[in-house]
């Protein structure tokens, strides 16, 4: 069963390497947060790539550094999604804007 809609706020200081930060309002689910208004998440990494499992129906926006890198748009049961793919390992923050709906499941990284 799904936790409440509840509100995050990113952190002021700098995330950790491997720490996740949810911002915005988000429902915790057993497997799953779905995304609710204004909802983003950040993720700082060392990999080549990053991917993400989601599923519904909408757009996530990725800004890899503060810029604007793609714009994936998600639809139906949960795929795996490439949010990044570099020629080698780097270390980088990752956020991801969700239009509210979208779920969001797992993280892997390459």
């Amino acid at each position: 069963m799904d936790d409440k809609p509840a509100l995050y706020r990113f952190p002021k200081d700098p995330l950790p390497l491997n720490k996740l930060s949810l911002d915005g309002t988000w429902t915790a689910g057993y497997e799953r947060f779905t995304a609710g208004p204004d909802a983003r998440l950040a993720f700082s990494y060392r990999a080549k790539n990053a991917n993400f499992v989601l599923a519904g129906t909408g757009k996530v926006t990725v800004i890899v550094d503060s810029r604007t890198t793609k714009t994936i748009d998600v639809s139906g049961s949960p795929p795996l999604y490439r949010l990044t793919d570099d020629k080698g390992p780097r270390t980088a923050r990752l956020e991801l804007r969700l239009d509210k709906g979208l779920e969001a499941y797992a993280f892997t990284f390459g």
